[in-house]
């Protein structure tokens, strides 16, 4: 289920806002319940938490600020910030009210060379490769910082991925200051209906023959089995190619491919070593007597690293993967296990850092839902993954050289590794 995207959180089906009821003091008492049962039970990574972090007192200061919330996003704000609090990618609350009625940013930022850098962009004052500097006269991390408490991924790197992803959270209006001293105005209220300029992944599964015999193979999701299901077939119409590259950049996840997996893996490879929380009841019991029950769940069962064959009729020509720090949970799921199978090379980005089954809690008279990691996975060796991600045999970074000529130098680069004898 992927970190990166709000929207799909909880599972809400996209609902007109109107149809949603605010929850009423009494409600509220009821969801910030639910949240303190669910975190208490199941959540899978205290152990990441920063020394001192204490849940029971952020817990009732949040009690305190969610009651009295004035309006709805005042309460659903203050849900999110205690959420972010516990930096787990998977561990979020969601709002499809909010959501709804904060459309779209018209652009793309992300975090290049550590400058925020426009990606993508539908307004015609903002171009890819410029750099923002200024937010509103502020300097942008500044300004940002109120913003960023509502997110919490497993890592740096992971929040700035996030940061721009979440429109509700910003103003209407604002004014971005460029490197080169323009100020943009945005309008979050505006329609900017322009073409999307700057380069743009398929939304679909598509496949690309190259005059040099590469197949490019771009999977965006593991949401739906169609992608799967689809990607397979493209492997087994490559025929003779000489090499796939499957291109997951900005895959946020969904279902773990085993069968996309099966029919690639020419050799045996392992997957995750999990801890979940296990609860015990008599042994909570003496250990409240004792007064020695901890705030989050630290008993776990430990198990794993799971282990697969590869399959006769697996596709046995020669295979990479081209990743990004948006290829996420399912995502890195696959990558994990081509990896350690020595399948072949993963080039780009580390990834994004974060997989676990989430326990889902949905609302759906408000539109509110929530969802808490139940599972902590390593490395087959016991090597830390959350907040750390899978590292590329060949480092191929995004730059803003790439993102002002409009050519897509992350895949050329890729392609060239890929064909080297």
């Amino acid at each position: 289920m992927s970190p990166l995207a709000p929207t799909a959180i909880g599972g809400v089906e996209a609902t007109h806002a109107a149809q949603f009821r605010d929850p009423d003091v009494a409600d509220r008492a009821y969801i910030a319940a639910m949240v303190y049962h669910v975190v208490k039970r199941y959540f899978a990574h205290a152990e990441a938490l920063p020394a001192g972090y204490d849940f029971e007192a952020r817990y009732r200061a949040y009690l305190a600020e969610a009651i009295a919330a004035p309006d709805r996003k005042d309460f659903s704000l203050a849900t999110m910030r205690l959420f972010a609090s516990l930096r787990n990618g998977h561990t979020s609350f969601n709002d499809e009210e909010l959501r709804q009625q904060a459309g779209t940013i018209p652009f793309t930022i992300m975090r290049i060379d550590g400058r925020w850098t426009v990606v993508r962009s539908r307004m015609p004052e903002l171009h890819p490769s410029d750099v923002v500097t200024m937010i509103d006269d502020k300097p942008a991390d500044d300004w940002l910082e109120p913003i960023r408490e509502h997110i919490g991924p497993s890592s740096q790197t992971a929040l700035d991925r996030a940061t721009w992803l979440r429109p509700f959270l910003f103003p209407r209006h604002f004014t971005i200051g460029t490197d080169d001293g323009r100020q943009v105005p945005v309008d979050l209220n505006a329609s900017y209906s322009g073409p999307e300029r700057g380069f743009t992944l398929a939304k679909e599964v598509e496949t690309v023959r190259r005059p040099d015999g590469l197949v490019v193979i771009r999977i965006p999701s593991f949401a739906d089995p169609k992608y799967e299901q689809a990607a397979i077939a493209a492997i087994q119409a490559a025929g003779d190619a000489r090499a796939i590259l499957l291109d997951l950049r900005d895959n946020t996840g969904g279902s773990s491919p085993g069968k996309l997996l099966s029919a690639i893996m020419t050799t045996p490879y392992q997957g995750t070593l999990v801890a979940t929380p296990m609860t015990i009841a008599m042994n909570d019991a003496s250990n409240s007597f004792n007064g020695g029950i901890s705030a989050l769940p630290t008993t776990m069962m430990r198990y794993g690293p799971d282990r697969a064959d590869q399959l006769p009729d697996a596709w046995k020509g020669k295979i990479a993967l081209l990743v990004d720090g948006g290829c996420a949970s399912a995502c890195e799921d696959f990558v994990l296990r081509f990896k350690d199978g020595n399948r072949g090379l993963v080039l780009g980005e580390p990834t994004f850092g974060s997989t676990g089954q989430p326990y889902f809690v949905q609302f759906p008279e408000f539109g509110m839902s929530f969802r808490v990691s139940t599972k902590r996975e390593y490395f087959p060796d016991g090597g830390q993954f959350e907040g750390v991600g899978i590292q590329p045999d060949k480092s191929i970074p995004i730059s803003r050289e790439e993102l002002r000529s409009g050519i897509d130098t992350q895949l050329e680069l890729a392609a060239k590794a890929v064909l080297t004898p």
